[in-house]
């Protein structure tokens, strides 16, 4: 029997014996492991509804259309249940990340300003209005915003990085600088406007063994930018393949390698780390051209001639992508390829 089939079992053992706040209890224990458990959720909503407390019902019933993937229901449901605490914080930018889901992000913004407007101390209000304006493209109204919560948060580092961002974003080096409190950020903020040097000094305080472990491959990875800025590639390639390591091969360790094999004059491995890059980034057009391109350097390569028939099937061009299969196999005769 399992975790979930105990509870299920030891709430109905309650109920029969009429501890119904036992039986509550039960239930919010399993909905914390499966939120979706539906016989938890209309059993909940019932025990709410029983009890005259609507402000509970509306919000597990907002639970259970969204569960059911109900959005405007769920919707809905939190508004009623929003009119019954205004200034419910918590309740509004729930609301706020529901309009967010439902794309409806003017009114997920209008939710956050409310949340504000009723409690300028609700850190997580001003940090999902800066998502939200970011989302949206509007850098410089997310800046607004880090600016006031800052204004409250005076202390918070977390802010003030946050507030670098969106000037490292918006290309704004200076102010980036001017903010920022974590060493690591500063150390890239430098090393993008090429204070390379300021940047090593910084860097140079870390080691291998003294780095933290949850900052190393933020460390092996700037590391590999410094290398790049100061054209020592080999060096680059080796401190990404270390955060490799660390990380297992992502888009970031791939357009850092394409950087590097484009300074060391390596047009074959640039397009095919590139083409790698796009193709985690989902653009898979972009990595056609990438790939299409290396292959131009270098058309006996199987490696790329497998991408491109994933790549041309992915995109439902059989034809195209045999022809591609048919080069693999004409190599060296691949019992796999045939």
């Amino acid at each position: 029997m399992t975790i979930l089939e105990t509870l299920h079992s030891q709430a109905l053992e309650e109920y029969e014996n009429q501890n119904i706040d036992k039986v509550l209890e039960i239930y919010k224990n399993i909905l914390e492991l499966n939120p979706a458990d539906e016989i938890a959720l209309n059993c909940t909503m019932d025990i709410y509804l029983e009890r005259g407390n609507k402000f509970d019902y509306y919000l597990t019933r907002a639970n259970l259309n969204l569960s059911q993937g109900k959005l405007e229901f769920a919707i809905n449901d939190v508004k009623k249940a929003l009119e019954l605490n205004m200034e419910n914080v918590g309740i509004r930018l729930r609301l706020a990340k529901l309009y967010d889901m439902a794309n409806k992000p003017l009114k997920a913004i209008d939710e956050c300003l409310k949340a504000i407007d009723y409690d300028k101390t609700a850190q997580r209000a001003y940090v999902d209005l800066i998502n939200l304006y970011v989302k949206e493209g509007s850098v410089e109204s997310a800046i607004d915003i880090a600016h006031r919560g800052l204004d409250v948060f005076e202390t918070d580092p977390q802010m003030a990085d946050l507030l670098s961002k969106l000037y490292f974003r918006n290309n704004d080096m200076q102010n980036a600088l001017k903010y920022v409190q974590d060493e690591f950020l500063k150390i890239k903020i430098l090393l993008q406007d090429e204070q390379n040097e300021k940047a090593k000094e910084i860097l140079d305080k870390y080691t291998k063994d003294n780095t933290p472990l949850n900052r190393k491959s933020d460390w092996y990875i700037l590391r590999a930018q410094y290398f790049y800025n100061v054209g020592e590639y080999n060096q680059a390639l080796e401190n990404v393949d270390e955060y490799v390591k660390l990380n297992s091969p992502d888009a970031l360790s791939f357009q850092m390698k394409a950087l590097i094999y484009e300074g060391l004059n390596d047009g074959f491995n640039a397009h095919m780390n590139w083409g790698f890059c796009k193709k985690l980034q989902n653009k898979s057009d972009e990595a056609i051209v990438e790939f299409e391109n290396a292959y131009q350097l270098n058309p006996k390569n199987k490696d790329v001639l497998i991408e491109l028939y994933n790549l041309y099937m992915q995109n439902k061009e059989r034809f195209v992508a045999i022809e591609f299969m048919q080069k693999v196999y004409d190599i060296d005769k691949d019992e796999q390829a045939k």
